[in-house]
């Protein structure tokens, strides 16, 4: 007769809340930022579109306003509530941008920079929008979310519009924001690296290492987990000489299982919904996480003051 091994979920502490796009209606590259009723009727869009795929309980319509890792981990949390015969709670808030920022560009793509709060959560999503071309509508291609009470450095601004950073530039931090997303991963993948003195310990790496180490444990298991990260693309100057970069993870939790044994999580989790099963022989489960990473201006480490994150795909033998 086959063990039960059950996983414990850890619930990663919110270091953000949810995200809220919106689009700037600006068609040149001169324009210093969205007019607020452009913003208001961005957000109203993508409300209006989310909505919808909530009622259908269907990502599709998503792909009209987002793109990228925010799109695959939306479209794995809809698999999820499919898969558990769950519903999500649509989007009835009144939007409430407490802050636009966009660069100065010379040519395509084009994005900006917002916070939505969001007070009945408790959280403020901090978003980028990007415009592939002129004839291209704005999409939602970053989103991770901070506590309401956690303060957002600000951006610098030159000219009435804020400064980018290249993600290789690493003038006046401890790094750039290339080299820092790197130096994040390899932390989590490994506390003893030399990388890991180079950030700071902050929740979300204490969270993720902490369910590695329950996982680690399990009877009859052998767990690995890897991360790596995407090309960093957006970097915002901050008034202290810092920056301020979204990063997209890539996490890898893999499992190996002995003969007779099979692992399961609890009911109603999104590791449940796509391991129905559970795993008995080997499985593999892929994870997205948008972190908002902060690098102070000086001598000042790395870290991460929200994310947005989820299982985008999972399978097993």
């Amino acid at each position: 007769m086959k063990r039960l091994v059950l996983l414990l979920v850890v619930t990663a502490l919110a270091l953000s809340a949810c995200a809220v796009p919106h689009e700037r209606g600006d068609a040149t590259v001169e324009k210093t930022a969205a007019r607020e009723a452009e913003v208001t009727a961005v957000f109203n869009r993508y409300r209006t579109v989310r909505n919808t795929a909530i009622e259908l309980l269907d990502a599709k319509p998503l792909s009209i306003v987002e793109s990228g890792p925010v799109l695959a981990i939306d479209t794995g949390s809809f698999e999820v509530s499919q898969r558990l015969a769950t519903t999500q709670k649509q989007d009835t808030a009144s939007v409430d941008v407490t802050d636009v920022q966009t660069p100065r560009f010379t040519k395509y793509p084009l994005w900006f920079f917002a916070v939505v709060r969001d007070v009945k959560a408790g959280v403020n999503r901090v978003q980028i929008f990007e415009r592939e071309t002129a004839v291209e509508p704005w999409l939602l291609v970053a989103s991770p979310e901070t506590l309401a009470d956690t303060p957002i450095p600000a951006i610098r601004r030159e000219g009435g519009r804020a400064l980018t950073v290249k993600p290789d530039d690493g003038v006046g931090m401890s790094m750039s924001a290339t080299a820092a997303a790197k130096a994040y991963a390899t932390s989590l993948a490994d506390a003893a690296s030399p990388e890991a003195g180079k950030v700071a310990d902050d929740s979300f790496i204490k969270q993720m290492r902490a369910t590695a180490e329950t996982n680690a444990k399990l009877d009859g298991v052998t767990f690995a987990q890897s991360w790596g990260s995407d090309p960093v693309k957006y970097v915002l100057r901050t008034t202290d000489g810092g920056a301020l970069a979204f990063v997209t993870l890539l996490r890898l939790d893999t499992y190996e299982v002995k003969d007779g044994l099979t692992v399961s999580w609890p009911e109603g989790t999104p590791q449940q919904a796509f391991l129905s099963s559970g795993i008995s022989s080997a499985g593999k489960l892929r994870y997205f996480h948008q972190v908002l990473m902060y690098i102070p201006g000086g001598s000042g480490k790395p870290r991460a003051i929200g994310q947005y994150g989820g299982v985008v795909s999972a399978d097993s033998q």
